[in-house]
């Protein structure tokens, strides 16, 4: 056992001090106490001042913010050092060895025996106590399992969130604040080397970086590294080049890490007993700071000395004094190294081993429960989170986006929709239209499939039907004709296409007709998958000089048709048109694994029947009062159609060239499932995020692991439940899909198969004795 020593000095050095002391052992109370008394001190606490002011003087190259060193014409720094040192030394020995500290010096020594672990507390208020370097006490010399900490007289425990299952890693969080003129690339270095611990590294942080790790995630330790000083018995930290935060501010960020489990703070920086004061005041369990500057190789081997002991299976006290000792092998370059390292403890905390901070299985569990159940569930629990690893690689490699869009294309087709929307109508042009054209005079400069002429006489006859839009999917990167242009100048119902210059898929910026003004041009750029399939809108992207519209045609058309709603970025960040919020697809939405989302993008919700068409020859032969009716409040669609004309997979495609919808179908299908949405008619389409999707898989692969660990013994159940299983996740993922919900199936049926297939390898290794079916 561990024998528990606390020495409380009650005073100051000009009055002295009033000694009490107790011992026992650690966890209990104590056995005996003492009193006794330590005589005023003044030329030791002159010997200390001198030597602080010293050392300050000379530290170079140290974890202190710079300041200007003022000498005082030593022709020798570091010998007046090493004097200063002895005094201080010496003074401290005689003060310990005055008789009215005798008796306490003598009971100490009586009840001590050299082979035990002894933790020595030298609790006071008064911080030159802090500060006397208590190593020197030979004391300390005479029980090699001893070491010293600081503690001061108000302490308490605080209640820690309880934390059921660790991960077997010591979670460190390591601040590396503020580097210049410092090698914290070592300290990086050797942290990174902790097998068994798991270190999350902040470089030179901002403070809303800091508070937000301190808040959370549970850490077993926090260590910093870098700038630090003590001002007034306030700590200061320098966490980047701007930013030197004292601990007070940070006081709510180390409540909560205190509160959810932190054991100890490594401050390997310089002058921190002010920081580990204010750290004590908040009941932190125990940490290490430095009393005095400190040269960054010092504090570099330091660190390394300390956790290579800790990690070893040391305690935390003896781990520290064998760091001091090995300080000591650069005694003569950097006099007083081992003098530096200090322990602030709660007197309340019983310090941990590193064993207990990596979460050992706990002594207490019953005979009973180390049967079977730690074996079943750890199987599982391995098993499983292998196997969702390795599917979460596949998906974010991109191998299985090809299997999740063709389950979401399943599902597209399978479910009902409503029928063709009545507010479109799609007036088509091929080849049969464009020969009408030539005949009836109607293709005089003709360019493309439709001409100006044409396209004057067509809007002619549409405007007394009073449209609520007319949309011309045809490229007209040309001026209109003079005629042409002042019957457009006349209305604002007409809209025509653009397209964004795209480098990534080689596409050529098209210019919209230079005579409409902006607000009727919308881009026709489409998202199209790597099998040629558009299952995506792009409603929104940055225009280039020559398309010069953020909007989308469909957009466009949309909004006209509604009206105009206020059509906003909500605050976070997601398009809302009145009251409807159109979630976006990111890189990794859904089934997606894509190098990124060119614009904001949703998916497109398809109708099965496509809205009414009509072929241009017939709209100029029918009677104007039945065109009027026809097109009435409607959008109208200008688009060309037929073979190898502007044709596109679909969801709906059954094959790569058969059921391929022309691009003004789909534009017109974007269009009407803005309106559709807008007014609450058809559902958009959504989805879950990664790590929602994450946890999707995990549990699938737990399924898998199950099966065939409950039913190991039989093949055709282990089938047959295989099969449930598979079906049940694609009725799950079906059922959401009715409610406009998309969640991976493929990943999830990865997980299950890849689980259950590691599972039966293991258990063809092992005999594990479990029940079963």
């Amino acid at each position: 056992m561990t024998k528990l020593v606390i020495l409380k000095l009650s005073g100051d050095f000009e009055s002295g001090f009033q000694i009490s002391l107790e011992i026992g052992l650690e966890g209990k109370s104590a056995d005996c106490g003492f009193s006794g008394f330590l005589p005023p001190a003044t030329e030791l606490r002159r010997c200390l001042a001198q030597l602080q002011d010293l050392y300050r003087q000379q530290s170079q190259n140290c974890r202190i913010k710079p300041q200007q060193i003022i000498y005082d014409g030593s022709i020798n720094p570091h010998k007046q050092l090493v004097k200063s040192a002895a005094k201080l030394h010496q003074e401290l020995q005689n003060w310990l060895n005055y008789p009215s500290f005798n008796s306490v010096d003598k009971h100490l020594r009586e009840e001590l025996n050299r082979q035990e672990v002894i933790r020595m507390l030298i609790c006071s208020n008064c911080l030159e106590i802090y500060q006397l370097p208590w190593c020197c006490w030979d004391l300390v010399d005479n029980y090699p399992k001893l070491e010293i900490a600081i503690s001061n007289f108000n302490f308490e425990r605080v209640p820690t969130i309880h934390k059921p299952f660790k991960t077997g890693k010591v979670k460190i969080l390591a601040i590396l604040g503020d580097g210049r003129g410092l090698n914290l690339e070592a300290d990086r270095a050797f942290l990174n080397s902790l097998a068994e611990g798991e270190v999350i590294f902040l470089i030179e942080p901002t403070r809303q970086e800091l508070y937000a790790h301190l808040w959370q995630d549970s850490w077993d330790i926090i260590f910093f590294a870098g700038h630090s000083q003590t001002i007034a018995r306030q700590g200061l930290l320098s966490l980047n080049a701007e930013d030197q935060l004292t601990i007070e501010e940070l006081r709510p960020g180390f409540k909560q890490a205190i509160a959810s489990g932190l054991q100890l703070a490594i401050f390997n920086s310089c002058d921190g007993l002010g920081i580990a004061e204010e750290l004590g005041q908040l009941s932190l369990p125990q940490s290490i700071v430095m009393r005095w500057p400190i040269p960054d190789i010092m504090a570099q081997q330091f660190v390394k000395y300390l956790l290579q002991a800790y990690a070893g299976g040391n305690s935390l006290y003896i781990s520290t004094r064998m760091a001091r000792e090995q300080l000591q092998g650069w005694e003569k370059q950097f006099p007083c190294a081992a003098w530096l390292p200090i322990i602030y403890q709660n007197p309340a905390i019983i310090p941990p081993k590193w064993a207990d901070l990596r979460g050992n299985q706990q002594k207490n569990t019953s005979k009973a429960q180390l049967r079977w159940q730690p074996q079943l569930l750890a199987s599982i629990s391995i098993i499983s989170a292998v196997a969702t690893m390795l599917v979460w690689l596949m998906q974010t490699g991109s191998w299985l986006q090809a299997g999740e869009l063709n389950a979401y294309d399943r599902f597209i087709g399978w479910r009902t929709t409503p029928p063709a929307d009545e507010r479109i109508l799609i007036i088509t042009i091929d080849d049969q239209d464009i020969q009408y054209q030539r005949e009836q005079n109607l293709a005089t400069n003709m360019r493309g499939s439709l001409s100006d002429e044409a396209l004057a006489q067509l809007i002619t006859r549409l405007q007394p039907g009073q449209p609520k839009a007319i949309a011309s999917d045809i490229i007209h990167d040309f001026p209109f004709s003079p005629k042409l242009a002042d019957i457009i100048a006349q209305t604002d119902d007409f809209f025509a296409i653009c397209r964004v210059k795209i480098d990534q898929a080689q596409l050529v910026s098209i210019a919209p007709p230079s005579q409409l003004p902006p607000e009727q041009v919308g881009f026709s750029n489409w998202a199209v998958d790597d099998d040629k399939t558009i299952r995506r809108q792009i409603l929104g992207m940055s225009p280039d000089q020559v398309c010069q519209s953020g909007f989308s045609f469909g957009l466009r058309l949309a909004l006209k048709y509604l009206d105009h709603p206020p059509a906003k970025l909500n605050q976070q960040g997601l398009l809302q048109i009145g009251e409807t919020v159109f979630p976006k697809l990111s890189a990794s939405s859904g089934g997606y694994h894509l190098p990124e989302a060119q614009g904001y993008q949703v998916l497109l919700n398809y109708r099965h029947t496509s809205p009414q068409t009509i072929a241009l020859r017939e709209i100029f032969t029918i009677p104007e009062q039945s065109l009027a009716k026809l097109v009435q409040d409607k959008i109208v669609f200008l688009g060309v159609v037929g073979h190898n004309h502007d044709l596109h997979l679909t969801p709906l495609s059954k094959g790569k060239h058969t059921e391929s919808l022309p691009g003004v179908v789909i534009h017109a299908q974007m269009t009407s499932q803005i309106i559709s949405a807008v007014l609450g008619e058809q559902k958009l389409l959504w989805w879950f995020s990664d790590k929602v999707e994450l946890i999707w898989v995990a549990l699938w692969s737990a399924v898998g692991s199950i099966i065939i660990i409950l039913l190991r013994r039989s093949i055709i159940k282990i089938a047959v439940s295989i099969y449930l299983a598979l079906t049940v996740l694609l009725g799950c993922c079906w059922l959401l899909f009715l409610n406009g919900g998309w969640i991976i199936a493929i990943a999830p049926a990865w997980g299950l198969l890849i689980s259950a297939a590691l599972t039966a390898v293991y258990r063809r290794t092992q005999s594990v004795d479990i029940p079963h079916a």
